[in-house]
């Protein structure tokens, strides 16, 4: 005779504070930040983002005692020689089919095929508007890619930047098309400007 049981156990799992808060997914924590008398589970990335706001808040804090002068004396600053060469052309539109789906309407959302004529126009498209940036989205693009462990000269890393912009900040996103196409920024009722007009 054969019978069914059902077994019951119960998993605790502790999801990143960050992502719930955010969108609620229940990413699974891997990190814990403390502050004071309260704590916040994290995952990797949101553990980064939060401790790069702190040190950017509060300056890097006390040294670790494990790295000592000889440490502190070597230029962390200066690329390393694979990153002082910019990518060629191949190795940017290789890293940018990996990383960036295809845009045509009936292909949106789908992975770009490397070999084709579609996914040669749409990185070309991309890479053109890069080497173009007005300088305020370049400035903000940098910082960006800097917070994320991005490369800056990697077209992907700026269609990246652009998704992440229209998703959280549209007005901005709105501005750097706009001064792109070369339209006049709109002036806002409460600036000294607009009500001077």
């Amino acid at each position: 005779m054969r019978t069914t049981v059902q077994v019951i156990s119960y998993v605790e799992k502790v999801v990143c504070d960050g992502c719930l808060s955010k969108d609620g997914t229940q990413t699974e924590a891997t990190e814990t930040l403390n502050l004071g008398d309260r704590s916040w589970d994290l995952c990797l990335e949101h553990s980064v983002r939060f401790s790069r706001y702190l040190a950017d808040a509060l300056g890097s804090g006390l040294p670790d005692e494990e790295t000592g002068p000889e440490t502190e004396a070597e230029d962390v600053d200066a690329p390393s020689a694979a990153e002082s060469e910019d990518p060629t052309a191949d190795e940017d539109f290789a890293d940018y089919v990996s990383r960036i789906t295809d845009s045509r309407k009936a292909f949106k959302g789908k992975p770009l095929k490397a070999g084709t004529q579609a996914a040669q126009a749409q990185w070309s498209k991309h890479r053109e508007r890069l080497a173009s940036l007005p300088d305020k989205e370049r400035a903000d693009y940098v910082k960006w890619c800097a917070a994320e462990g991005k490369d800056v000269r990697l077209t992907a890393s700026h269609v990246e930047f652009r998704g992440f912009m229209w998703a959280n900040f549209p007005h901005m996103a709105r501005a750097y098309a706009d001064a792109m196409r070369g339209r006049p920024q709109p002036h806002q009722i409460n600036s000294p400007e607009g009500q001077a007009a």
